[in-house]
C-alpha cells in the first residue's frame, strides 16, 4: 500500500471520451520513414494510432521516436490504463442501463 501511498493525480478522467477520440488503424512505413528513421520494414503492414491523437489525450504515453526527434512515438504499454478506464466507464453505463430495463 506504501506504493498507492506515494502517487498523486492516480486517477484519468473522461476515460471514455479520450478513446473515442482515437482511431485505429493500419499502414506501412513510406519511404521517408525508412530513411530518416533508418528502418526497412519491407512490405510489413502495422496496426497503430497517430501519436499526435494520443499525444492530446494522454500525453505521458508519446514520446520522440528512438532514432529520430523529428518524429512521435506512441508507448502503447502506457495506454493499457486508460482503456481500463474505459472498459469500467463502459461497464457502469451498461449496468445502469440493465437496472433501467428490469425495473
Amino acid at each position: 500500500m506504501k506504493d498507492l501511498e506515494e502517487k498523486t493525480n492516480m486517477q484519468i478522467k473522461k476515460a471514455l471520451e479520450k478513446v473515442n477520440s482515437l482511431c485505429g488503424f493500419t499502414y506501412k512505413h513510406n519511404e521517408i520513414a525508412k530513411l530518416k528513421c533508418d528502418i526497412d520494414t519491407g512490405d510489413q503492414t502495422y496496426a497503430g494510432v497517430s501519436a499526435q491523437d494520443v499525444q492530446k489525450v494522454l500525453p505521458e504515453a508519446v514520446k520522440p521516436a528512438p532514432s529520430n526527434n523529428d518524429y512521435l512515438t506512441v508507448q502503447y504499454e502506457k495506454l493499457v490504463p486508460l482503456l481500463i478506464e474505459a472498459v469500467k466507464e463502459l461497464s457502469a453505463k451498461v449496468d445502469a442501463l440493465e437496472n433501467q430495463i428490469n425495473n
